[in-house]
């Protein structure tokens, strides 16, 4: 028999108590980061559109550079072509990079449920900012709620597939992607079949939105085909980050540090951003002389 201080033939099966950070994927950072931007510059447009509408004597006082700004953002921009194809642009991918972003996580029900109190809490925020300036900003099942539906999914096909997660991801992915064109998605707010907006919403129609068969307010993004693009990019990171190293460091520079920052605190950027910005905005018309109130 051997004894205690002899080496021991037996096979190491734990897992050491630290293992070795792995390394952040910057780029991924820098393109969220980048979506959050655009997403940011759009709500600001939206808000100079705005500004005729919550002012009572905004063409009376404003500079001519701002009635005109206001009056193309309002003829041109917002429903052009560049603007709605870049839009739709920048939230697919947004989605993909999250869904990329969730693979590398260790605890994406944590992540789900922290990600829906923020999006219960910015519901009720606009939802009591509607009712008391009429700014018609209510979100019911916008981003974060939709990206809360899509970790917590995503954490449940990892905990039931196991490794066969990555093929569970791809195909109700693709499913989903299928059924949200079939639905014709982007064009559900111009059906007044399908637009909720200025009806109560009850049970069945936040499961509708939930789905992507209905549309309310100024922010909704169904899981169709939404959760598609968060799956897919979930089944992707599976499969391209493997052992989590960058393909482009060149994004650890330091010029592109200040958009990687943003892509780090997207959640935060896109609580506080319109707030902010829209303070910003009023508080910089009113020494114009424009009032609001």
């Amino acid at each position: 028999m051997k004894s205690a201080f002899e080496p021991q033939n037996t096979v190491r099966t734990s897992y050491p108590l630290y293992r070795e950070p792995a390394e952040r994927i910057h780029g991924l950072d820098f393109l969220r980061g980048l979506c959050v931007i655009l997403m940011m510059f759009d709500h600001f447009s939206y808000d100079i559109m705005c500004l005729p509408m919550w002012s009572n004597n905004f063409n009376k006082v404003a500079p001519e550079f701002l009635q005109n700004l206001s009056n193309w953002v309002y003829d041109t921009w917002w429903e052009g072509t560049l603007r709605l194809c870049l839009r739709l642009t920048v939230i697919c991918i947004f989605f993909t990079l999250s869904g990329i972003s969730s693979s590398f996580s260790h605890n994406n029900t944590f992540r789900g449920i922290k990600l829906g109190i923020a999006s219960v809490v910015l519901s009720l925020f606009t939802t009591i900012a509607d009712k008391l300036f009429a700014l018609d900003i209510t979100i019911i099942f916008g981003v974060l709620h939709c990206l809360t539906v899509c970790i917590l999914l995503y954490a449940l096909l990892s905990f039931l597939c196991k490794d066969k997660a990555l093929y569970a991801c791809i195909g109700l992915g693709i499913l989903l992607f299928i059924w949200g064109l079939l639905l014709d998605f982007y064009n559900l707010q111009l059906n007044p079949n399908t637009n909720l907006t200025g009806k109560e919403i009850g049970f069945l129609d936040f499961l509708r939105l939930m789905i992507g068969t209905r549309y309310y307010g100024a922010d909704c993004f169904g899981l169709m085909p939404y959760g598609g693009f968060f799956l897919l990019g979930a089944g992707g990171g599976m499969l391209l980050y493997t052992k989590r190293k960058p393909y482009l460091p060149l994004f650890t520079k330091k010029p592109f540090r200040p958009v990687c920052f943003v892509g780090r605190k997207a959640v935060w950027f896109y609580l506080l951003h319109q707030p902010v910005i829209m303070l910003i905005t009023v508080l910089v018309c009113m020494l114009m002389g424009i009032r609001f109130f």
